[in-house]
């Protein structure tokens, strides 16, 4: 009897950390918004390249309804790592003009 109490243990040990990870306590991948400047437009392979305010260039593709100078939006997924290498952008959303910005700002 003492061998049935052992596996039925192990058994709700294992259904435990099943339960744990389906509700996501293996830590989740979080996502953020994140401010960025168009800095760069290839047509030629429809690649859009930001840059954020630390200096980090990120490209997305689709350069048809952007300019140089745009703020761009980006939501990101951290990809559940410190590494912000290696994030991924969700979406792209225009928030305006950075010159235009700059100088009503300025003035």
């Amino acid at each position: 009897m003492k061998n049935n109490g052992n596996v039925a243990v192990r058994v709700m040990m294992v259904m435990l950390v099943f339960v744990l990870w389906l509700s996501g306590v293996h830590g989740k991948a979080e996502t953020y918004a994140l401010t960025t400047v168009v800095v760069s437009l290839d047509y030629d392979t429809d690649t859009v390249e930001v840059e954020d305010f630390n200096g980090n260039v990120w490209a997305f593709d689709g350069c048809e309804d952007w300019q140089l100078m745009d703020v761009c939006a980006l939501s990101m997924d951290d990809n559940n790592t410190a590494n912000i290498y290696d994030d991924v952008i969700l979406s792209t959303r225009y928030n305006g003009w950075f010159d235009g910005w700059m100088k009503r700002v300025c003035d």
